[in-house]
């Protein structure tokens, strides 16, 4: 009979669109991080913030906070399945690249800033998947 072939066709069309969801939600949460980042400069640029200093990179820091939540609610809100597994996998990519601008900026920055940057990093993961599951955007956890 043909009927299981349907079927068969029907769950394989279903782990594809899964697949395809969490590949394009990976992807919008790489380009929604600096989008937001930048978003912050040119609001600085609107207020008038002097460059430079403390208290800009202070600014600065609050919007790759930001973003690091945006980017991780986004992918989170987007996937069919697995949220909290994928928050771990976004987790493990913002580590991986926070470590490696950490590394690379590590003089170009004052200490504080740079660690900052990388001690925030799981808690950026961490609200922006409390934001889409448990504030109860999200039926599935």
């Amino acid at each position: 009979m043909a009927l299981p072939f349907i079927t068969q066709g029907f769950r394989m069309a279903r782990r594809f669109s899964v697949v395809l969801r969490s590949v394009l939600a990976l992807a919008l949460a790489a380009v929604a991080v600096p989008l937001v980042n930048l978003a912050g400069g040119e609001l600085a640029d609107l207020l008038r913030l002097p460059r430079g200093g403390d208290a800009r990179l202070a600014y600065d820091l609050l919007w790759v906070f930001l973003a690091g939540v945006a980017g991780s609610a986004l992918m989170v809100g987007m996937v069919a399945v697995a949220k909290t597994a994928h928050a771990w996998v976004l987790f493990a990519l913002y580590l991986a690249l926070g470590l490696y601008v950490t590394v690379m900026a590590w003089d170009d920055f004052p200490r504080w800033f740079t660690l900052a940057c990388l001690l925030t990093l799981p808690l950026q993961v961490w609200l922006g998947w409390w934001l889409v599951v448990k504030r109860g955007t999200s039926e599935a956890k």
